[in-house]
């Protein structure tokens, strides 16, 4: 009677510890999700206020009435943060956002392609007045918002929060991800929780065997933390012993830690696999990004030979167009994308200007100008028809704009003309003006700055130009160092015996 008084008692603490153990897991789990989901949402609403602060996406100039070239908003636009559309300025999706600013509306649309957030463990809704306006599940854009949390297990632990500009953003953890991480949570704490219920179906009429039960329970438990927290397997050892019903139980033990241990392994490999393949994809992405590189350098180039016979304009206005994005702390990869591809494309609308304009060693009458204008919107068309480069054509339409709204094709001024467009301006002039043309000599880079700075504050905007001529500067300090670099190279080599 004692004997099996001691061997309940047995039971109860193991079972109890084993308990323990998984509710502590669970517990564990639940606050590692609970805080990695604060620190997400409060990241991607800082990202999100950013965006509008710095007014990262497209600026369009509304009336006071709401109208877009004639067109009436004021049925679908407020002032704040907008309820779904569908882009208005650009195509696609997007997140709205209306300025009042100096008796002036200027609507600012983010892409939605801008918005990117690469957390697979969580699911991100954007709601603006009961719609969704940005999910990471882009199947949800522009659904009715029922309720902001649901009773779904998935949703437990759902954070919310407004952003200053007005944008209520909800974050859970991913459906999928969070079931499989809480089934390996379970199978961990459920596996000794199985050895136990065998176990307690033994008659241990030998207390010697069941303090040996106890003890390699304990060791199995102890063994799973330890491969846990540590990423090491520890192999069961079954206990000697002739008692029938134990054996059953460790055999039973066994056949689930190797089950466990196979499909740990089949996880491994297939994670190796598709690191693998990843890696493979992103070489060939790569790769295809630097071949569609030089097909579209290659196109620019085709038109500079026809248009100023050199084929390193549009090359040199990159270069210095990237230099003055980093001077100004540039560092979205889709802006400064945008400013690349529009740098090296700004003048591949001239391919459908009529040669005898463009090639005029004259000067242009005023019939012919208005003509050649127009490759500003031929290359826009051009560069519309490649799907996400609304950036891109955003330049390469506005880089003859100027900032009193003097320049063309759409006469914008500093409050609705782009930064990115305004960029690739400044370096255009400044790199055509120290080339040779045929009708005049290039330029030395001092007389070419002397010559713009006349232009500040009607064509280009003061910080703008000072940062540019930074950029200058650096640029000719790095040239003659390579120069006296090489001249002292030079000596040396000349120096020696023959």
């Amino acid at each position: 009677m004692d004997s099996s008084n001691s061997s309940k008692r047995i039971g109860i603490v193991v079972n109890t510890i084993v308990l323990l153990l998984l509710i502590t897991l669970l517990v564990v789990y639940y606050f590692k999700i609970d805080r990695d989901s604060t620190v997400y949402i409060q990241s991607f609403s800082e990202m999100l206020d950013s965006y509008i602060e710095n007014r990262v996406g497209v600026v369009t100039e509304l009336s006071k009435e709401m109208t877009i070239n004639g067109v009436d908003y004021s049925q679908h636009l407020r002032i704040g943060p907008n309820f779904y559309l569908h882009g208005i300025s650009i195509k696609g999706y997007s997140l709205k956002y209306v300025f009042d600013e100096n008796d002036k509306l200027v609507l600012l649309e983010i892409p939605i392609s801008m918005i990117k957030f690469p957390v697979r463990d969580f699911k991100i809704i954007v709601e603006v007045g009961g719609r969704v306006v940005y999910s990471s599940d882009k199947g949800l854009v522009g659904n009715v918002v029922k309720h902001r949390t649901s009773l779904g297990l998935a949703d437990i632990v759902t954070k919310t929060e407004a952003t200053k500009y007005g944008f209520f953003v909800m974050i859970s953890p991913n459906p999928s991800v969070f079931l499989s991480n809480l089934s390996i949570t379970f199978l961990i704490g459920f596996v000794p929780l199985i050895a136990l219920g065998f176990l307690n179906n033994i008659n241990a009429s030998k207390e010697k065997d069941l303090e040996k039960a106890a003890t390699a329970l304990r060791s199995i438990v102890s063994d799973m933390i330890l491969r846990v927290e540590t990423g090491e397997y520890v192999e069961y050892e079954p206990i000697e012993t002739k008692h029938l019903p134990l054996l059953k139980v460790q055999d039973a033990i066994y056949n689930l830690f190797t089950r466990y241990t196979e499909a740990i392994a089949g996880y491994k490999s297939t994670t190796e696999e598709l690191e693998n393949t990843m890696a493979q994809i992103e070489e060939m992405q790569s790769a295809l990004e630097e071949r569609n590189f030089l097909l579209i350098n290659t196109l620019a180039e085709t038109v500079e030979l026809k248009d100023i016979g050199t084929g390193e304009h549009s090359k040199k206005v990159m270069q210095l167009s990237l230099a003055l994005a980093t001077k100004l702390g540039i560092t979205d990869p889709e802006e400064l994308n945008a400013i690349k591809y529009g740098a090296i494309l700004h003048d591949i609308g001239k391919i459908g200007i009529p040669d005898q304009i463009l090639l005029k060693q004259g000067k242009l009458t005023a019939e012919e100008f208005e003509v050649m204008k127009s490759h500003t919107i031929l290359g826009e068309r051009v560069v519309s028809q490649i799907p996400g480069w609304e950036l891109v054509a955003d330049i390469v339409r506005h880089h003859h704009e100027n900032i009193d709204g003097s320049g063309y094709p759409d006469g914008l001024s500093k409050g609705t003309l782009s930064l990115r467009a305004q960029i690739v301006s400044i370096v255009d002039v400044f790199t055509a003006l120290t080339e040779d043309r045929p009708y005049r000599n290039a330029l030395t880079p001092k007389e070419a700055l002397e010559l713009m700075e006349s232009m500040v504050g009607k064509k280009f905007d003061t910080e703008l130009f000072g940062k540019f001529k930074e950029v200058i500067a650096e640029q000719l300090e790095l040239v003659s160092f390579l120069e006296n670099v090489n001249d002292e190279i030079g000596d040396s080599e000349g120096g020696y015996p023959a």
